[in-house]
């Protein structure tokens, strides 16, 4: 497993979830889709983005390019691992603005439809600081085994593979609907 490689293709994968939580917004407000469809979206980004995917970069990649002295604090590694945290807020708070939607608040649709914007915006530029600088640097550093079996643990348990199975029947469901 090449860690740097597997992070890339994860990006891939967020990415193209975002998208579809942009696109579910109108279709929301337009009685198109189910709540419960995006509902099950956000949980997949919650669970693939933030725990498989940041999981693997907090537990497994930082912690190596920390022993290369790329520092944490004042560093590029504090900055993700403090947008990781940002990106749990507002998709956090996505959920709830729909909750409140469900529920029959009409202006909750706002709120959603501004978490949602903020979290695509957030992560769009996230990745891209990823992928060109750090994933850059991280390149030249050699990752010890353990913290590749750690990654590979991390997948294991959150089972990445049905994740990625389950965003793809999300993906479909709203692409019929579009």
């Amino acid at each position: 497993m090449d860690i740097i490689d597997n992070l890339v293709r994860d990006h891939e994968i967020i990415l193209e979830a975002l998208k579809l939580l942009d696109r579910s917004v109108p279709l929301l407000q337009q009685g198109k889709l189910e709540p419960a469809t995006v509902e099950r979206l956000i949980t997949f980004l919650r669970r693939f983005a933030d725990e498989c995917h940041h999981g693997k970069e907090e537990l497994c990649l930082f912690p190596v390019m920390e022993r290369y002295r790329v520092p944490f604090n004042g560093g590029p590694i504090g900055v993700m691992t403090c947008e990781h945290g940002m990106g749990r807020y507002l998709l956090r708070n996505a959920r709830e603005s729909l909750a409140r939607f469900v529920s029959g608040d009409s202006g909750a649709l706002d709120d959603f439809r501004y978490y949602v914007s903020m979290y695509r915006h957030l992560l769009e530029a996230h990745i891209d600081k990823e992928n060109n600088v750090l994933f850059a640097m991280a390149r030249s550093m050699e990752v010890p085994g353990g913290y590749i079996e750690k990654a590979r643990n991390i997948e294991r348990d959150l089972d990445r593979e049905k994740l990625i199975e389950e965003f793809n029947r999300i993906k479909a469901e709203i692409e019929n609907v579009s």
